[in-house]
């Protein structure tokens, strides 16, 4: 409680579960893209699967051959604090690998000059029985390449019981949208 009024008084933007998502217009493409593969990752493979890819070569099996491509991508978006501070037993971190959630941006703000922004989310936890499911219509919700809204995979699966929120800071240099590795977590809604 005490952090969350400190993060409050500091301008840190707090979102309910309830609250309805950022108007599209308002988040740039890249950045929504990054939490649609996000979902798209945490959604049609389970944490054990994650953990196995993030330690290996890109499996041969055409779900996760996928998943892997798009955990890389996921991966380059996001600048780390300290790289190599935090070691999962000798390979890389992979922050899908060690989450098991869906995300919905609730509020994007940017900064005068449109290079720095904050998106708060809406985190729902996934149970490993409700990711079981939504892997298993794997072909249904993402054929092709298909990235599935955060709706139909709400819709596809028992709604997640936990809901925290998050706040994501970002940043832009050349034109492109990176997100920093740290977030601030708030742990009740």
């Amino acid at each position: 409680m005490l952090m969350a009024m400190l993060l409050l008084a500091a301008g840190a933007p707090l979102a309910s579960a309830a609250a309805a998502p950022a108007p599209a217009s308002a988040v740039p493409a890249e950045v929504e893209r990054h939490y649609r593969e996000y979902n798209f990752v945490n959604a049609f493979s389970t944490k054990g699967e994650r953990t196995m890819i993030a330690r290996g070569p890109i499996p041969s099996e055409p779900r996760l051959g996928r998943i892997a491509r798009v955990m890389n991508r996921i991966a380059a978006r996001i600048e780390e604090i300290d790289p190599g501070m935090v070691v999962a037993f000798g390979s890389p971190s992979h922050e899908t690998a060690m989450r098991s959630d869906l995300v919905r941006i609730t509020a994007w703000r940017t900064n005068k000059e449109g290079n720095e922004a904050w998106a708060t989310l809406d985190v729902s936890a996934l149970d490993r029985g409700t990711n079981v499911i939504l892997v298993g219509k794997f072909d249904e919700l993402a054929s092709g390449e298909t990235l599935p809204p955060i709706e139909d995979l709400l819709a596809a699966a028992p709604r997640p019981e936990i809901h925290t929120t998050e706040v994501h800071h970002w940043t832009r240099a050349g034109g492109t949208w990176r997100r920093d590795a740290a977030t601030r977590h708030f742990l009740a809604n």
